[in-house]
Parts: C-alpha cells; sequence; structure tokens
C-alpha cells in the first residue's frame, strides 16, 4: 500500500525518514514522496492532495508548538464537529509530544514526534499493531 509522508514544521527530517522507514519495513507500506509544510495552510493542502493519491499519511513534527501552528490545534480544528471512526492518542515513553492517529474509513493518518528516537519510540508500541491491520484490509 502507498502513503505520503509531511514533515510539518520538523527538525532532523532525513534521519526521521530513515526511522521511519526502518521502523516500517515489515508492514506493507511504500513511501511515495517526502512533502514539506511550514505552516497551518500548506500543511491542510498537502494532507488533501495526499488523501487523493493514497489512503495512509505521516505527518512528522508540529507536536511541540504551543501556539496556533502547533499541530494539536490544527487538528482539534479540523475535526471540530466530527466523528471519526478512530482517534488515538499515541503514548510517546520519551517526551511529552505524544502522537496521534486518525482513521475515517479506509483513509489513515498517524502524526509522529520530529525526533529519531521519540518516532521509533510512538512506532515500536500499539501503532505498528494498528497499521499492520490497516495494511492487510
Amino acid at each position: 500500500m502507498n502513503c505520503e509522508l509531511i514533515f510539518y514544521l520538523a527538525k532532523k527530517t532525513n534521519l526521521c525518514e530513515k526511522a521511519l522507514e526502518a521502523s516500517l519495513k515489515d508492514i506493507n507500506l511504500n513511501f511515495r514522496t517526502s512533502l514539506f509544510a511550514t505552516d497551518s495552510d500548506s500543511l491542510g493542502a498537502l494532507v488533501i492532495e495526499a488523501f487523493e493519491k493514497t489512503n495512509v499519511v505521516f505527518i512528522v513534527g508540529g507536536l511541540g508548538a504551543g501556539d496556533k501552528n502547533g499541530i494539536e490545534n490544527i487538528l482539534s480544528k479540523a475535526l471540530a464537529n466530527k466523528n471519526p471512526d478512530d482517534l488515538k492518542k499515541l503514548k510517546n515513553p520519551l517526551s511529552p509530544a505524544d502522537g496521534y492517529l486518525v482513521r475515517q474509513g479506509g483513509q489513515l493518518m498517524a502524526v509522529l514526534p520530529d525526533e529519531p528516537r521519540e518516532l521509533e519510540a510512538v512506532l515500536s508500541g500499539p501503532l505498528k499493531t494498528y497499521l499492520l491491520n490497516f495494511t492487510e484490509i
């Protein structure tokens, strides 16, 4: 299954991309492209465009920003008055930058921290099992 990777206000993008690929090597996911967003408008446009091409989107970064550009604020606004099929907070055992999983129908978005060790820690938890089950559908 193809998927898209969007870096949002992310640092260490090359290391994060390698960590993501290594963590997901045994899951049937093929990264089509790596995209970059620096503000909430460009992030929204990239997410819409990505879901037109694939059903799985990873967003890396934006978890530490506590202002209007923070991913928590963006998700809150995007999901207001919506009831996704699945919405989970993904515990980060290494820092307070927890990730998020949102699924609506056959589309899945995972938001992950932009620190490679933290990204790997979140992916080694329940998210990996969730992704395995999702890609088998």
